[in-house]
Protein backbone atom coordinates (compact mmCIF):
# COMPACT_ATOMS: atom_id res chain seq x y z
CA UNK A 1 0.00 0.00 0.00
CA UNK A 2 1.74 3.35 -1.01
CA UNK A 3 1.25 6.35 1.85
CA UNK A 4 -0.63 9.47 0.01
CA UNK A 5 0.60 12.42 1.55
CA UNK A 6 -0.21 16.41 0.39
CA UNK A 7 2.57 16.52 -1.69
CA UNK A 8 1.28 14.19 -4.09
CA UNK A 9 -1.89 16.50 -4.38
CA UNK A 10 -0.85 19.95 -4.16
CA UNK A 11 -0.07 21.90 -7.16
CA UNK A 12 3.67 22.99 -6.99
CA UNK A 13 2.76 26.86 -7.80
CA UNK A 14 4.42 28.46 -5.12
CA UNK A 15 7.09 26.91 -2.75
CA UNK A 16 6.71 28.73 0.12
CA UNK A 17 2.85 28.62 0.05
CA UNK A 18 3.07 25.18 -1.00
CA UNK A 19 5.24 24.07 2.47
CA UNK A 20 2.11 25.57 4.38
CA UNK A 21 -0.54 24.24 2.98
CA UNK A 22 1.28 20.82 3.08
CA UNK A 23 1.92 21.27 6.65
CA UNK A 24 -1.83 21.63 7.39
CA UNK A 25 -3.12 19.03 5.55
CA UNK A 26 -0.55 16.65 7.33
CA UNK A 27 -1.38 17.40 10.54
CA UNK A 28 -5.12 17.12 9.30
CA UNK A 29 -4.69 13.31 8.05
CA UNK A 30 -2.54 12.92 11.75
CA UNK A 31 -5.42 13.97 13.60
CA UNK A 32 -7.85 11.56 11.28
CA UNK A 33 -5.85 8.87 11.41
CA UNK A 34 -5.03 9.09 15.48
CA UNK A 35 -9.47 9.69 15.68
CA UNK A 36 -10.20 6.22 13.63
CA UNK A 37 -6.79 4.32 15.77
CA UNK A 38 -8.77 5.32 18.77
CA UNK A 39 -12.35 4.42 18.13
CA UNK A 40 -10.81 1.46 16.67
CA UNK A 41 -9.38 0.67 20.07
CA UNK A 42 -12.73 1.92 21.55
CA UNK A 43 -14.82 -0.77 19.42
CA UNK A 44 -12.38 -3.74 20.20
CA UNK A 45 -13.12 -3.27 23.80
CA UNK A 46 -16.66 -3.11 23.41
CA UNK A 47 -17.08 -5.63 20.62
CA UNK A 48 -17.51 -8.18 23.69
CA UNK A 49 -20.59 -8.07 26.11
CA UNK A 50 -19.91 -4.93 28.47
CA UNK A 51 -18.47 -5.83 31.62
CA UNK A 52 -20.58 -4.07 35.02
CA UNK A 53 -19.22 -4.57 38.60
CA UNK A 54 -22.16 -4.32 41.40
CA UNK A 55 -20.56 -3.26 44.83
CA UNK A 56 -22.98 -3.57 47.71
CA UNK A 57 -23.10 -0.69 50.47
CA UNK A 58 -24.94 -2.15 53.01
CA UNK A 59 -25.50 -1.75 56.96
CA UNK A 60 -24.00 0.56 58.70
CA UNK A 61 -21.50 3.15 57.05
CA UNK A 62 -17.46 2.70 58.51
CA UNK A 63 -13.93 2.51 57.97
CA UNK A 64 -14.07 -1.00 56.96
CA UNK A 65 -16.97 -0.65 54.11
CA UNK A 66 -14.62 2.17 52.60
CA UNK A 67 -11.25 -0.46 52.23
CA UNK A 68 -14.07 -2.86 50.34
CA UNK A 69 -15.34 -0.30 48.25
CA UNK A 70 -11.72 1.04 47.54
CA UNK A 71 -10.68 -2.47 46.75
CA UNK A 72 -14.04 -2.68 44.42
CA UNK A 73 -13.41 0.22 42.04
CA UNK A 74 -9.69 -0.69 41.86
CA UNK A 75 -10.30 -4.23 40.78
CA UNK A 76 -13.41 -2.84 38.41
CA UNK A 77 -10.68 -0.43 36.42
CA UNK A 78 -7.74 -2.80 36.36
CA UNK A 79 -10.51 -5.28 34.13
CA UNK A 80 -11.71 -2.59 32.39
CA UNK A 81 -15.53 -2.34 33.47
CA UNK A 82 -17.70 -0.12 31.86
CA UNK A 83 -19.43 0.78 34.53
CA UNK A 84 -19.76 0.34 38.25
CA UNK A 85 -23.91 -0.24 39.92
CA UNK A 86 -23.56 0.81 43.89
CA UNK A 87 -26.68 -1.03 45.45
CA UNK A 88 -27.12 0.81 48.51
CA UNK A 89 -29.38 0.29 51.31
CA UNK A 90 -28.34 2.00 54.16
CA UNK A 91 -29.18 4.28 57.13
CA UNK A 92 -26.11 5.90 57.40
CA UNK A 93 -23.12 5.43 59.76
CA UNK A 94 -19.68 7.85 60.25
CA UNK A 95 -19.20 10.95 58.61
CA UNK A 96 -15.52 10.66 58.57
CA UNK A 97 -15.61 6.87 56.50
CA UNK A 98 -18.91 8.54 53.85
CA UNK A 99 -16.39 11.56 53.20
CA UNK A 100 -13.54 9.14 52.03
CA UNK A 101 -16.19 6.95 49.78
CA UNK A 102 -17.15 9.72 48.31
CA UNK A 103 -13.70 10.47 47.32
CA UNK A 104 -12.77 7.53 46.88
CA UNK A 105 -15.87 7.37 43.90
CA UNK A 106 -14.80 10.95 42.58
CA UNK A 107 -11.61 9.56 41.59
CA UNK A 108 -13.09 6.34 39.81
CA UNK A 109 -12.18 6.36 36.13
CA UNK A 110 -14.93 4.12 35.38
CA UNK A 111 -19.02 5.33 35.32
CA UNK A 112 -21.31 5.19 38.41
CA UNK A 113 -24.85 4.40 38.99
CA UNK A 114 -26.26 4.99 42.82
CA UNK A 115 -28.83 2.58 42.72
CA UNK A 116 -31.03 3.18 45.88
CA UNK A 117 -32.64 -0.26 46.82
CA UNK A 118 -35.06 0.84 49.19
CA UNK A 119 -33.02 3.73 51.19
CA UNK A 120 -29.83 6.06 50.83
CA UNK A 121 -30.02 7.73 54.04
CA UNK A 122 -27.60 10.32 56.31
CA UNK A 123 -24.17 9.12 55.02
CA UNK A 124 -25.60 6.72 51.97
CA UNK A 125 -27.42 10.16 50.82
CA UNK A 126 -24.00 11.76 50.28
CA UNK A 127 -22.54 8.70 48.79
CA UNK A 128 -25.20 8.70 46.32
CA UNK A 129 -24.75 11.96 45.12
CA UNK A 130 -20.97 10.90 44.60
CA UNK A 131 -21.82 9.09 41.86
CA UNK A 132 -22.58 9.69 38.24
CA UNK A 133 -26.17 8.35 38.13
CA UNK A 134 -28.47 7.77 40.64
CA UNK A 135 -31.06 5.20 39.95
CA UNK A 136 -34.11 4.82 42.98
CA UNK A 137 -35.63 1.62 43.37
CA UNK A 138 -39.74 2.24 43.36
CA UNK A 139 -40.74 3.37 47.13
CA UNK A 140 -37.70 3.96 47.94
CA UNK A 141 -35.95 7.03 50.05
CA UNK A 142 -33.23 9.42 50.08
CA UNK A 143 -32.29 12.22 51.92
CA UNK A 144 -32.15 13.53 56.06
CA UNK A 145 -28.25 13.74 55.50
CA UNK A 146 -28.26 15.80 59.32
CA UNK A 147 -24.90 15.20 61.55
CA UNK A 148 -25.96 13.59 64.60
CA UNK A 149 -24.22 12.78 68.03
CA UNK A 150 -23.53 8.99 68.96
CA UNK A 151 -26.73 9.49 71.15
CA UNK A 152 -28.76 10.81 68.32
CA UNK A 153 -28.76 14.47 69.79
CA UNK A 154 -28.40 17.70 67.27
CA UNK A 155 -24.93 18.75 66.37
CA UNK A 156 -23.58 22.21 66.04
CA UNK A 157 -23.84 24.91 63.38
CA UNK A 158 -19.89 24.12 63.04
CA UNK A 159 -20.91 20.69 61.67
CA UNK A 160 -23.70 21.17 60.15
CA UNK A 161 -22.05 23.81 57.93
CA UNK A 162 -19.57 21.76 56.89
CA UNK A 163 -21.56 18.75 56.10
CA UNK A 164 -23.99 21.12 54.51
CA UNK A 165 -20.75 22.22 52.11
CA UNK A 166 -19.32 18.90 51.63
CA UNK A 167 -22.68 17.25 50.18
CA UNK A 168 -23.55 20.63 48.30
CA UNK A 169 -20.32 20.47 46.38
CA UNK A 170 -20.57 16.89 45.81
CA UNK A 171 -24.01 17.14 44.25
CA UNK A 172 -23.04 20.70 41.90
CA UNK A 173 -19.77 18.05 40.65
CA UNK A 174 -22.50 16.17 39.29
CA UNK A 175 -24.40 18.94 37.80
CA UNK A 176 -27.19 18.18 40.65
CA UNK A 177 -29.02 21.27 42.56
CA UNK A 178 -26.66 22.11 45.38
CA UNK A 179 -29.96 23.31 47.07
CA UNK A 180 -31.47 19.92 47.66
CA UNK A 181 -28.88 18.44 48.91
CA UNK A 182 -28.61 21.21 51.50
CA UNK A 183 -31.92 20.98 52.46
CA UNK A 184 -31.05 17.34 53.43
CA UNK A 185 -28.65 18.41 56.19
CA UNK A 186 -29.72 22.16 57.66
CA UNK A 187 -33.31 22.89 59.19
CA UNK A 188 -32.92 26.29 58.99
CA UNK A 189 -33.44 26.19 55.26
CA UNK A 190 -36.77 26.52 53.54
CA UNK A 191 -36.78 24.62 50.16
CA UNK A 192 -39.47 26.13 47.71
CA UNK A 193 -40.02 25.61 43.79
CA UNK A 194 -41.35 28.99 42.22
CA UNK A 195 -43.08 29.20 39.03
CA UNK A 196 -40.73 29.02 36.30
CA UNK A 197 -39.62 25.30 37.79
CA UNK A 198 -36.38 26.82 39.69
CA UNK A 199 -35.73 25.07 43.54
CA UNK A 200 -34.30 26.97 45.81
CA UNK A 201 -33.24 26.97 49.43
CA UNK A 202 -34.01 29.98 51.55
CA UNK A 203 -33.08 31.45 54.87
CA UNK A 204 -36.05 32.21 57.17
CA UNK A 205 -35.34 36.43 56.58
CA UNK A 206 -35.36 35.64 52.46
CA UNK A 207 -38.08 33.40 52.89
CA UNK A 208 -40.22 36.09 54.83
CA UNK A 209 -38.99 38.74 51.99
CA UNK A 210 -40.25 36.07 49.51
CA UNK A 211 -43.86 36.18 50.90
CA UNK A 212 -43.87 39.88 51.59
CA UNK A 213 -43.55 40.61 47.54
CA UNK A 214 -45.84 37.74 47.07
CA UNK A 215 -43.56 35.56 45.10
CA UNK A 216 -45.39 32.94 43.89
CA UNK A 217 -43.97 29.60 45.31
CA UNK A 218 -44.48 25.73 46.22
CA UNK A 219 -42.83 24.88 49.79
CA UNK A 220 -40.93 21.16 48.91
CA UNK A 221 -39.53 21.08 52.44
CA UNK A 222 -40.61 24.22 54.94
CA UNK A 223 -37.69 25.61 58.04
CA UNK A 224 -37.83 22.73 60.61
CA UNK A 225 -37.61 19.82 58.46
CA UNK A 226 -35.09 17.70 56.90
CA UNK A 227 -35.88 16.78 52.61
CA UNK A 228 -36.71 13.24 52.16
CA UNK A 229 -37.38 12.51 48.96
CA UNK A 230 -39.42 9.60 47.68
CA UNK A 231 -38.78 8.04 44.00
CA UNK A 232 -41.27 9.76 42.23
CA UNK A 233 -40.01 13.27 43.90
CA UNK A 234 -36.36 12.37 42.76
CA UNK A 235 -37.16 11.99 39.34
CA UNK A 236 -39.05 14.90 39.65
CA UNK A 237 -36.85 17.53 40.60
CA UNK A 238 -33.85 16.05 38.91
CA UNK A 239 -31.87 14.50 41.52
CA UNK A 240 -32.39 10.97 40.08
CA UNK A 241 -31.71 9.98 36.23
CA UNK A 242 -34.15 7.15 36.55
CA UNK A 243 -36.38 4.83 38.89
CA UNK A 244 -35.99 1.10 38.40
CA UNK A 245 -37.38 -2.21 40.05
CA UNK A 246 -33.65 -4.21 40.24
CA UNK A 247 -30.60 -4.42 38.54
CA UNK A 248 -31.89 -6.15 35.16
CA UNK A 249 -33.87 -3.09 34.48
CA UNK A 250 -30.53 -0.56 35.13
CA UNK A 251 -28.83 -2.36 32.56
CA UNK A 252 -31.85 -2.41 29.90
CA UNK A 253 -32.30 1.17 30.20
CA UNK A 254 -28.60 2.43 30.36
CA UNK A 255 -25.92 2.66 27.17
CA UNK A 256 -22.04 3.35 27.55
CA UNK A 257 -21.14 6.60 25.43
CA UNK A 258 -18.59 8.73 24.40
CA UNK A 259 -17.83 12.24 24.68
CA UNK A 260 -14.60 14.11 24.26
CA UNK A 261 -12.61 10.81 25.04
CA UNK A 262 -14.14 9.94 28.36
CA UNK A 263 -16.46 7.10 28.97
CA UNK A 264 -20.19 7.79 30.55
CA UNK A 265 -23.22 6.01 31.12
CA UNK A 266 -26.74 7.34 30.23
CA UNK A 267 -30.26 5.99 29.98
CA UNK A 268 -31.36 5.61 26.53
CA UNK A 269 -33.85 8.65 26.71
CA UNK A 270 -31.12 10.71 27.58
CA UNK A 271 -28.75 9.28 24.31
CA UNK A 272 -32.14 10.33 21.80
CA UNK A 273 -31.90 13.70 23.88
CA UNK A 274 -29.02 14.47 22.27
CA UNK A 275 -29.07 12.92 18.54
CA UNK A 276 -27.98 16.10 17.26
CA UNK A 277 -24.77 15.43 18.73
CA UNK A 278 -24.78 11.88 17.38
CA UNK A 279 -25.14 13.04 14.00
CA UNK A 280 -22.47 15.30 14.45
CA UNK A 281 -19.94 12.60 15.80
CA UNK A 282 -19.67 14.63 19.31
CA UNK A 283 -21.11 12.14 21.04
CA UNK A 284 -20.94 7.78 20.13
CA UNK A 285 -23.08 5.55 21.56
CA UNK A 286 -20.21 2.65 22.13
CA UNK A 287 -22.82 -0.40 23.81
CA UNK A 288 -25.94 -0.88 25.01
CA UNK A 289 -25.44 -2.66 29.17
CA UNK A 290 -28.78 -4.62 28.29
CA UNK A 291 -26.37 -7.34 27.22
CA UNK A 292 -23.47 -6.89 29.87
CA UNK A 293 -22.09 -9.52 32.26
CA UNK A 294 -22.69 -7.98 35.86
CA UNK A 295 -19.29 -9.28 38.47
CA UNK A 296 -20.70 -8.68 42.16
CA UNK A 297 -17.94 -7.97 44.64
CA UNK A 298 -18.64 -10.18 47.50
CA UNK A 299 -16.94 -8.70 50.45
CA UNK A 300 -14.20 -11.21 51.22
CA UNK A 301 -13.81 -12.52 54.98
CA UNK A 302 -11.13 -10.25 55.45
CA UNK A 303 -13.63 -7.67 54.64
CA UNK A 304 -16.42 -9.24 56.84
CA UNK A 305 -13.62 -9.33 59.51
CA UNK A 306 -12.68 -5.65 59.25
CA UNK A 307 -16.06 -4.42 59.24
CA UNK A 308 -16.93 -6.27 62.11
CA UNK A 309 -14.42 -5.74 64.59
CA UNK A 310 -14.15 -2.07 63.43
CA UNK A 311 -17.96 -1.44 64.03
CA UNK A 312 -17.69 1.04 67.27
CA UNK A 313 -19.66 -1.34 69.70
CA UNK A 314 -17.40 -4.20 69.25
CA UNK A 315 -14.21 -1.80 69.15
CA UNK A 316 -15.59 -0.69 72.50
CA UNK A 317 -16.20 -4.08 73.68
CA UNK A 318 -12.57 -5.32 72.56
CA UNK A 319 -11.26 -2.35 74.17
CA UNK A 320 -12.45 -3.37 77.28
CA UNK A 321 -11.91 -6.72 77.40
CA UNK A 322 -8.31 -5.70 76.56
CA UNK A 323 -7.40 -3.76 79.23
CA UNK A 324 -9.45 -5.92 82.00
CA UNK A 325 -7.26 -8.87 81.19
CA UNK A 326 -4.69 -7.04 81.24
CA UNK A 327 -5.59 -4.98 84.43
CA UNK A 328 -6.32 -9.02 86.12
CA UNK A 329 -2.94 -10.31 84.44
CA UNK A 330 -0.53 -7.42 86.00
CA UNK A 331 -2.34 -8.04 89.47
CA UNK A 332 -1.46 -11.84 89.17
CA UNK A 333 1.91 -13.87 89.17
CA UNK A 334 2.64 -15.62 85.66
CA UNK A 335 1.03 -15.09 82.98
CA UNK A 336 -2.38 -16.72 82.17
CA UNK A 337 -5.74 -17.27 80.88
CA UNK A 338 -6.75 -13.20 81.29
CA UNK A 339 -3.34 -12.41 80.01
CA UNK A 340 -3.98 -14.60 77.04
CA UNK A 341 -7.43 -13.33 76.28
CA UNK A 342 -6.51 -9.27 76.77
CA UNK A 343 -3.55 -9.59 73.98
CA UNK A 344 -5.86 -10.95 71.53
CA UNK A 345 -8.93 -8.74 72.06
CA UNK A 346 -6.47 -5.71 71.85
CA UNK A 347 -4.38 -7.33 68.36
CA UNK A 348 -7.89 -7.70 66.99
CA UNK A 349 -8.97 -3.73 67.98
CA UNK A 350 -5.61 -2.42 66.78
CA UNK A 351 -5.40 -5.24 63.81
CA UNK A 352 -8.93 -4.27 62.82
CA UNK A 353 -8.26 -0.26 62.37
CA UNK A 354 -4.99 -1.08 60.92
CA UNK A 355 -6.48 -2.99 58.25
CA UNK A 356 -8.96 -0.09 57.47
CA UNK A 357 -6.04 1.68 56.63
CA UNK A 358 -6.45 3.94 59.91
CA UNK A 359 -2.62 4.88 60.82
CA UNK A 360 -2.84 1.93 63.81
CA UNK A 361 0.55 1.51 64.19
CA UNK A 362 1.76 4.52 65.76
CA UNK A 363 -1.38 4.33 68.26
CA UNK A 364 -0.11 0.39 68.91
CA UNK A 365 3.33 2.07 69.84
CA UNK A 366 1.82 4.58 72.30
CA UNK A 367 -0.70 1.91 74.06
CA UNK A 368 2.27 -0.25 74.35
CA UNK A 369 4.38 2.20 75.82
CA UNK A 370 1.75 2.65 78.19
CA UNK A 371 1.47 -0.47 78.81
CA UNK A 372 5.25 -0.36 79.65
CA UNK A 373 5.19 2.53 82.06
CA UNK A 374 2.37 1.38 84.02
CA UNK A 375 4.47 -2.21 84.38
CA UNK A 376 7.23 -0.48 85.66
CA UNK A 377 5.06 1.96 88.24
CA UNK A 378 3.71 -1.41 89.78
CA UNK A 379 7.09 -3.32 90.03
CA UNK A 380 9.63 -1.27 90.21
CA UNK A 381 9.00 2.22 90.89
CA UNK A 382 6.99 2.43 94.73
CA UNK A 383 4.22 4.53 95.08
CA UNK A 384 2.43 6.51 92.17
CA UNK A 385 4.20 8.99 89.89
CA UNK A 386 5.54 10.04 86.63
CA UNK A 387 5.69 6.83 84.77
CA UNK A 388 1.92 5.86 85.85
CA UNK A 389 0.69 9.30 85.10
CA UNK A 390 2.87 9.11 81.71
CA UNK A 391 1.54 4.98 80.78
CA UNK A 392 -1.96 6.04 81.74
CA UNK A 393 -1.24 9.49 79.11
CA UNK A 394 -0.11 7.03 76.38
CA UNK A 395 -2.80 4.70 76.54
CA UNK A 396 -5.67 7.38 76.73
CA UNK A 397 -4.17 9.01 73.85
CA UNK A 398 -3.13 5.86 71.84
CA UNK A 399 -7.31 4.76 72.08
CA UNK A 400 -8.72 8.14 71.36
CA UNK A 401 -6.40 8.14 68.13
CA UNK A 402 -7.87 5.33 66.88
CA UNK A 403 -11.61 6.21 67.44
CA UNK A 404 -10.51 9.95 66.36
CA UNK A 405 -9.35 8.72 63.08
CA UNK A 406 -12.08 6.52 62.40
CA UNK A 407 -14.68 8.98 63.83
CA UNK A 408 -15.30 12.67 64.27
CA UNK A 409 -13.80 14.13 67.81
CA UNK A 410 -16.98 14.13 69.69
CA UNK A 411 -17.90 10.56 68.70
CA UNK A 412 -14.07 9.32 69.82
CA UNK A 413 -14.54 11.00 73.24
CA UNK A 414 -18.39 8.92 73.42
CA UNK A 415 -16.48 5.71 72.90
CA UNK A 416 -13.40 6.00 75.04
CA UNK A 417 -16.45 6.89 77.52
CA UNK A 418 -18.09 3.98 76.76
CA UNK A 419 -14.92 1.65 76.89
CA UNK A 420 -13.61 3.02 79.97
CA UNK A 421 -17.14 2.28 81.52
CA UNK A 422 -17.55 -0.75 80.13
CA UNK A 423 -14.19 -1.73 81.84
CA UNK A 424 -15.03 -0.56 85.51
CA UNK A 425 -18.09 -2.45 84.79
CA UNK A 426 -16.51 -5.86 84.20
CA UNK A 427 -13.97 -5.37 86.73
CA UNK A 428 -16.81 -4.93 89.48
CA UNK A 429 -18.43 -8.26 87.97
CA UNK A 430 -14.89 -9.88 88.04
CA UNK A 431 -14.05 -8.23 91.39
CA UNK A 432 -17.56 -9.06 93.12
CA UNK A 433 -19.77 -11.51 91.46
CA UNK A 434 -17.22 -13.96 89.59
CA UNK A 435 -16.06 -15.08 93.00
CA UNK A 436 -19.10 -16.42 94.16
CA UNK A 437 -20.18 -18.35 90.76
CA UNK A 438 -20.51 -22.01 91.57
CA UNK A 439 -18.25 -22.31 88.77
CA UNK A 440 -15.30 -20.26 90.05
CA UNK A 441 -15.61 -22.05 93.53
CA UNK A 442 -14.74 -25.01 91.82
CA UNK A 443 -11.82 -23.78 90.68
CA UNK A 444 -10.60 -21.95 93.57
CA UNK A 445 -9.77 -24.12 96.89
CA UNK A 446 -12.72 -22.40 99.27
CA UNK A 447 -11.52 -24.33 102.64
CA UNK A 448 -9.56 -22.45 105.21
CA UNK A 449 -6.32 -23.70 107.12
CA UNK A 450 -7.04 -22.06 110.98
CA UNK A 451 -4.64 -22.58 113.75
CA UNK A 452 -7.42 -24.89 115.15
CA UNK A 453 -6.64 -27.18 112.58
CA UNK A 454 -3.38 -27.30 112.80
CA UNK A 455 -1.87 -24.46 110.79
CA UNK A 456 0.70 -22.22 111.74
CA UNK A 457 1.54 -19.53 109.82
CA UNK A 458 5.80 -19.57 109.06
CA UNK A 459 5.59 -15.55 108.91
CA UNK A 460 8.85 -14.03 111.21
CA UNK A 461 8.56 -10.67 112.87
CA UNK A 462 10.70 -8.39 110.71
CA UNK A 463 9.63 -5.66 113.75
CA UNK A 464 13.02 -5.96 115.55
CA UNK A 465 15.38 -4.87 112.49
CA UNK A 466 14.19 -1.11 113.00
CA UNK A 467 16.92 0.79 112.52
CA UNK A 468 19.37 -1.98 112.53
CA UNK A 469 22.31 -0.90 109.60
CA UNK A 470 23.44 -3.01 107.22
CA UNK A 471 25.23 -3.48 103.35
CA UNK A 472 23.47 -3.80 99.56
CA UNK A 473 24.06 -6.88 98.34
CA UNK A 474 22.69 -6.15 94.85
CA UNK A 475 21.69 -3.42 93.47
CA UNK A 476 18.18 -1.86 94.71
CA UNK A 477 15.97 -0.92 92.05
CA UNK A 478 14.13 -0.48 94.16
CA UNK A 479 13.37 -4.00 95.47
CA UNK A 480 17.13 -6.27 96.07
CA UNK A 481 18.84 -7.94 98.73
CA UNK A 482 20.56 -6.93 101.94
CA UNK A 483 22.93 -8.06 104.44
CA UNK A 484 21.57 -6.50 107.64
CA UNK A 485 23.17 -8.18 110.90
CA UNK A 486 24.35 -10.95 109.53
CA UNK A 487 21.07 -12.05 107.93
CA UNK A 488 20.21 -12.19 104.26
CA UNK A 489 17.33 -10.25 103.92
CA UNK A 490 14.68 -9.29 100.93
CA UNK A 491 14.39 -5.13 101.13
CA UNK A 492 12.78 -2.70 98.84
CA UNK A 493 14.68 0.79 98.93
CA UNK A 494 12.74 4.21 99.76
CA UNK A 495 13.73 7.03 97.39
CA UNK A 496 16.73 6.45 95.49
CA UNK A 497 18.23 3.30 93.65
CA UNK A 498 21.00 1.75 95.94
CA UNK A 499 23.95 0.32 94.56
CA UNK A 500 25.58 -2.19 95.56
CA UNK A 501 28.17 -2.54 99.09
CA UNK A 502 26.35 0.52 100.04
CA UNK A 503 26.03 0.87 103.99
CA UNK A 504 22.11 1.37 104.42
CA UNK A 505 19.22 1.41 107.49
CA UNK A 506 15.89 0.38 107.89
CA UNK A 507 13.52 2.95 108.28
CA UNK A 508 10.22 0.84 108.19
CA UNK A 509 8.61 -2.15 108.51
CA UNK A 510 5.69 -3.78 107.11
CA UNK A 511 4.68 -7.02 107.85
CA UNK A 512 7.64 -9.01 105.85
CA UNK A 513 7.85 -5.83 103.96
CA UNK A 514 11.41 -4.10 105.13
CA UNK A 515 11.93 -0.58 103.71
CA UNK A 516 15.66 0.70 103.96
CA UNK A 517 17.44 3.56 102.41
CA UNK A 518 20.78 5.19 102.49
CA UNK A 519 22.75 5.37 105.49
CA UNK A 520 23.64 8.86 106.39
Amino acid sequence: MTAIWASDIIPRDSCGRQEVIIMKCNLCLVLIFTQMFWLLIVFTAFADNPLVYQIDIRNEIGNGLRVYIEKGIKEAELNQASAIIFDVHTPGGALNAARDIIDVIQRAEIPTIAFVNTEAISAGAMISLACDQIVIRRGGTIGDAAPVSIQGQEVGEKAVSYVRGKISATAERQGRNPDLAASMVDKKLCLVKYDNGDIVALRPDEYKKEREAEKQMEIIAAEGELLTLTAEQSLEYNLAEAIAENREEILQMYSVIEVDGELMVLTQEAVMLKQDELEKGQIIELASLADAEVKRVAPSFADNIVIFFTNPVISSLLLSLGMLGLFIEIRSPGFGLPGLIGVICLGLFFGGHMLSQVEAQYALLAFVLGIGLLVVEVFVIPGFGVAGIAGIGCIVYSVFFIFENAYQTEQAIFFLGVSALMTIVFLFVVGYFLPKTQAWQHLVLQSEMGSDKGFHSAAEDYSGHLGQTGVALTVLRPAGTAMIENKRLDVVSVGDFIEVDVPIQVVNVEGSKIMVEKDR
